[in-house]
Parts: structure tokens; C-alpha cells; sequence
């Protein structure tokens, strides 16, 4: 039987919903030069505290615990940089090769389902040019992201020492700007936990799953087999879209470059260290530490790379796991932690 009982929903919530995500998203976008990189920092910070309460349990004092535990960051920072630009200037100098074989493979497809397919592709020697000029602008934008965060090097290092230095007191001021401040310390500590556990963890899966494809790509003589190993692997900090990023392109570069046998090992390659990666290396390693919403993470994922580029889809997971633990920890957002969460009760 049909109630006429009715839904009720303040107006005046859902308006300041939607002003408040608008005028985030918008702050977001006009001070993505502020914002961006105190982001960065804020969980590199994060992530470097660990480390340095060890060393400061160990007798080290404060300030020189910050100091190794950013040398260290450094020198991990500096080794993959120059292994990345190594890798890159090897295929910088084979770029042109590498283009005219990926245009005369697009050239052979494209012929093949005009004959096979009844496709009607007209003009696909001029199209494909052009989409291997788009495949150039789309890399060029990637790269031209990372470099706006790396211009901003500086000061995201500035960031993270004063962060550091000064982390007793951005507790204090949390904890003052709230009536209960035990309940602010459970937000603080559990949000800190969820950045550095996972961070930790992606970064242990990331060189496991290196390995696995740096073996693999070796073992079947596929070209570039260390840049591809290293670029895939990279790409899947990015949840969920990462791998298929990054497998895709090492794929696809692989093809147009080898030919289809190099291409196919790739694909193998790649499957049986996502199986190992889903099935053992994540639960194993990471477990349910951020257990967020797949759809949640995917869209926090695509709204962030559109503001804030390839770096925004990097820190999404996160700063979205930061945004569930606030609203599991305030009065009213039980429904929105809810919503961010894998697992619902």
C-alpha cells in the first residue's frame, strides 16, 4: 500500500552544501599556486614524522632527527629523478623512430578494418599524425604538471621543515578550536595514521610491482623494458586508474615500437602482478587502512586531476581518506562518512 508520507529536506542544508563544495572547489582552482604545494607538503610532513620520532627516540635531538629524516627524503627524491631523466633522454633521442613506427602501425590497423571490418576510416593517414600529435600534447601536459609542483620545490621544502618544526603547535591550535579536544586528538592521529600506513604501503607495492615488471619485460626481451617497468609502476600510486594508465601506455609503446609479441608479453606481464598486487600484495601490506568507496576515490580522483593535474590524482586517496576520518569524528556528517565508506554498516 502507498504512503503519502513525505521526504523532508532543509533547503537551507542542501544551499549551504553546495555553496561550501562550490566555493572549495573554486578556492581550489584560483589558489591551486598556494594551495598545491602546502598539500604536498602537508603530506610529505606527515609521512616524514614517522621516521623522525624514531630517530628521536633513539637519543637524536628534534632538529637534527628533521634533518635526517629530510636528507633521506632527499636522496630518494634525487636517485628517481635521475633515474626517470636517464630513461627519458634515452627515449628523447628515440622519439622520432618511435614516432614513425607508431604512424605506420596506426596506418596498418586502420587498413586492416577498412578491409576486415568494413570500416569507412577516409583520410587515416593524415588522422593518425594527427593523433600521435595529440598523444605528444597529452604527455607534454602530464610532464608540464610535474614540473609546476618540482618549480615549486622550494617552497614545498620550506613547508615540511616548518611543518615539522612547529607540529606541537598546529596540534595545540586544532585542538583549541574545538570544545572537545580528546576527540580532536583521536581525528588527528587517525587521519595521520591513515596518510603515512598508506603511503608507506603504496610505496612497498610500487617497488614489488617494479621488480615483477622490470623480470617480466626482461625476460621477453620488450624494448625500454626499465623505463616501462618504472613508469608503470609509478603510475599505480593513482587508485584504481593508475594501472590501467600506466599498463596501457607501456602496452600500447610497447606495440608501436615492437610489434605485437613484445606488446602481448606486456599485457601478461601486467596481468599476473595486478592478481598478485589485488590478491596478496594490498591486502597483505595496506589491508583496509583508507577502505574508502571505489566511486568515491574514482571521482576524487577526476575532479582533483582536473584542478590540480597529475599531482591532484596522486594526492587524491589521501586527502579523501583525511575527509572521511573528519566526518566519522563530527557531529552531523555521519551520513558523508557513511557515503566515503567501502563497507557500510
Amino acid at each position: 500500500m502507498m504512503t503519502n508520507s513525505k521526504i523532508e529536506i532543509s533547503a537551507n542544508i542542501i544551499i549551504k552544501t553546495l555553496l561550501i563544495a562550490g566555493g572549495i572547489l573554486t578556492l581550489m582552482t584560483i589558489g591551486s599556486g598556494l594551495l598545491l604545494p602546502l598539500m604536498v607538503a602537508v603530506i610529505i610532513a606527515v609521512l616524514l614524522d614517522k621516521p623522525t620520532k624514531k630517530f628521536t627516540n633513539w637519543g637524536i635531538p628534534n632538529i637534527w632527527a628533521i634533518v635526517i629524516s629530510v636528507t633521506l627524503m632527499l636522496v630518494v627524491f634525487f636517485l628517481l629523478s635521475w633515474l626517470i631523466g636517464s630513461q627519458l633522454n634515452t627515449m628523447a633521442g628515440d622519439w622520432p623512430e618511435l614516432k614513425e613506427k607508431g604512424t605506420e602501425k596506426l596506418n596498418q590497423l586502420s587498413e586492416w578494418a577498412n578491409e576486415n571490418l568494413n570500416w569507412d576510416y577516409k583520410d587515416y593517414v593524415s588522422n593518425n599524425s594527427k593523433i600521435i600529435g595529440r598523444v605528444e600534447s597529452a604527455a607534454g601536459i602530464v610532464i608540464k604538471s610535474l614540473i609546476n609542483v618540482l618549480s615549486q620545490s622550494l617552497v614545498i621544502f620550506i613547508y615540511i621543515i616548518v611543518l615539522l618544526l612547529q607540529k606541537k603547535m598546529f596540534i595545540n591550535f586544532f585542538k583549541k578550536v574545538v570544545s572537545d579536544s580528546d576527540a580532536m586528538s583521536s581525528l588527528l592521529s587517525e587521519a595521520s595514521k591513515n596518510i603515512s600506513n598508506y603511503l608507506v604501503g603504496k610505496g612497498k607495492i610500487m617497488f614489488f610491482l617494479f621488480v615483477i615488471y622490470y623480470i617480466g619485460f626482461l625476460v621477453g626481451s620488450v624494448p625500454y623494458a626499465l623505463f616501462l617497468a618504472l613508469f608503470a609502476s609509478l603510475f599505480s600510486i593513482i587508485p584504481y586508474v593508475g594501472n590501467l594508465i600506466g599498463g596501457g601506455i607501456a602496452v600500447i609503446m610497447s606495440y608501436l615500437y615492437a610489434g605485437t609479441t613484445p606488446a602481448l608479453i606486456v599485457v601478461a606481464v601486467i596481468s599476473v602482478a595486478q592478481l598478485v598486487e589485488n590478491y596478496l600484495l594490498t591486502p597483505w601490506i595496506i589491508g583496509d587502512e583508507t577502505d574508502l568507496n571505489p566511486f568515491i576515490t574514482i571521482f576524487g580522483v577526476i575532479v582533483l586531476s582536473t584542478v590540480w593535474g597529475a599531482v591532484g590524482a596522486i594526492i587524491a586517496l589521501p586527502l579523501i581518506a583525511v575527509l572521511k576520518v573528519i566526518f566519522e569524528h563530527t557531529k552531523g556528517m555521519e551520513a558523508y562518512a557513511y557515503l566515503l565508506n567501502k563497507k557500510p554498516n
